[in-house]
């Protein structure tokens, strides 16, 4: 019965070829915008959570914020601001099993370095051995610092290939760099160090004008870039939760803890505050994931009013043919069998709509993402919720229609001009 029906009713689709068109065109319409819209929405959403889990999904930032914003602020408040190495030492131990590593970070600022005739700017930042792992600093040759290092503060440093090819070119071989003693000038002051790594160096965008304008960065010991500039204390730094350890649920044991161990220097003008990666993302995937529905709901619009026009052309359809149900119901076909005719017609015209629909949809969106600059990342959630939308709109709005249908008087419909 059923495929007699649908047979039936492609037989008058085919008959009225651009009205069943233009019926289709709402839900044509409808379909492809949602698609399109959920399409961008999730290819921005994927690679912005990329992105972010590129800065390390296990880091947790800290630092000190004023409670009142708008209160005024001595140079012996900011010196309470600022966070020490014995808080860190203590954060360490207290969370052993659930830290991977501490990334603090002291920038002297940019220098250069002149070898051979040849100068390559650079920017000098003392770092810890937490470093490397939250910000993913990969090195290609040679080796990290070792304990030594950090704890005596020695005078080596880690230097980008890039830097090296500023030097002496793309010939050269970057491993044959290491051992070299550098002379770096910030400000006037020298700072000598022996190359002990060398990582990749990956440019964020173009630069113009050559490698001559290209400052890479360097890295030294934490302690030795401390003993440079006379200070050991900072305003913020870096927490690597442990694998398998939940970022978010860390960040505000953190935030208790330092709360409690700082808390004469707080007092009651500052306050610890932790932040995690991974809440971020979250945040901010759910925040995408909303704004693409909502724009998606809106599109959806165009679908009800493509079921609309299928209610309007079945009434017309069913009006011109009232001699035709008037004939079949005569010969003995049941209300039911009629009713499915016409509710049948109704989802083939959606469902043909829905496909056209999804296709141009999914050609729109990755247009739309290619030249956005973005990964295409197609939703197959709104390509089964298109065309299961689709079709029960042919049965709501087609039900109207059939009902009436199958509720005909045969006597009357076989006199009806």
């Amino acid at each position: 019965m059923i495929k007699e029906n649908c047979k039936l009713a492609i037989i008058s689709i085919k008959a009225n070829k651009m009205r069943a068109f233009l019926t289709m065109l709402g839900i044509i319409i409808g379909v492809c915008a949602v698609i399109a819209i959920m399409t961008v929405g999730n290819s921005m959403t994927a690679d912005v959570k990329k992105q972010l889990e590129g800065y390390g999904v296990q880091n947790i930032t800290i630092y000190v914020n004023p409670i009142d914003w708008e209160a005024d602020i001595t140079e012996a408040d900011y010196e309470n601001m600022r966070l020490r190495p014995e808080a860190l030492h203590k954060l360490s131990e207290h969370f052993k099993d659930k830290i991977s590593g501490i990334s603090v970070e002291e920038e002297l600022g940019a220098g250069s370095v002149v070898m051979d005739g040849k100068k390559a700017n650079i920017n000098i930042t003392g770092t810890s051995a937490g470093y490397y792992k939250a910000n993913k600093v990969k090195l290609i040759n040679g080796n990290s610092f070792n304990e030594f290092d950090y704890s005596m503060g020695k005078n080596t440093i880690i230097v980008s290939d890039k830097f090296i090819e500023q030097l002496y070119g793309k010939e050269y071989k970057p491993e044959n760099f290491l051992g070299k003693e550098i002379e770096i000038n910030i400000n006037e002051e020298y700072l000598n160090a022996t190359v002990v790594g060398i990582y990749h160096y990956e440019q964020a965008g173009s630069a113009r004008g050559g490698n001559k304008n290209i400052t890479t960065n360097a890295y030294i010991p934490l302690k030795r870039a401390w003993a440079f500039s006379h200070d050991e204390a900072f305003f913020e730094c870096t927490v690597v939760a442990a694998d398998g350890v939940n970022a978010s649920e860390l960040s505000n044991q953190i935030k208790e803890y330092l709360t409690e161990v700082m808390a004469s220097n707080l007092g009651d003008k500052f306050m610890v505050d932790a932040y995690s990666n991974q809440s971020m993302i979250e945040e901010n995937t759910k925040t995408m994931n909303q704004m693409t529905m909502a724009i998606s709901m809106i599109a959806a619009i165009a679908l009800i009013v493509g079921g609309i026009g299928v209610m309007n052309i079945m009434t017309v359809s069913i009006t011109e043919r009232t001699r035709e149900i008037g004939t079949r119901k005569a010969l003995g076909a049941p209300d039911s069998m009629i009713m499915l005719q016409f509710i049948s017609e109704a989802i083939i015209i959606c469902l043909i709509g829905g496909i056209i629909g999804i296709v141009l949809g999914l050609v729109l969106g990755n247009v739309a993402v290619h030249f956005m600059g973005y990964t295409p990342h197609i939703s197959f959630a709104s390509i089964y919720l298109s065309v299961g939308f689709s079709m029960a709109i042919g049965v709501f709005f087609g039900y109207s229609p059939a009902k009436h249908a199958a509720n005909m008087n045969p006597i009357d419909a076989l006199r009806y001009e």
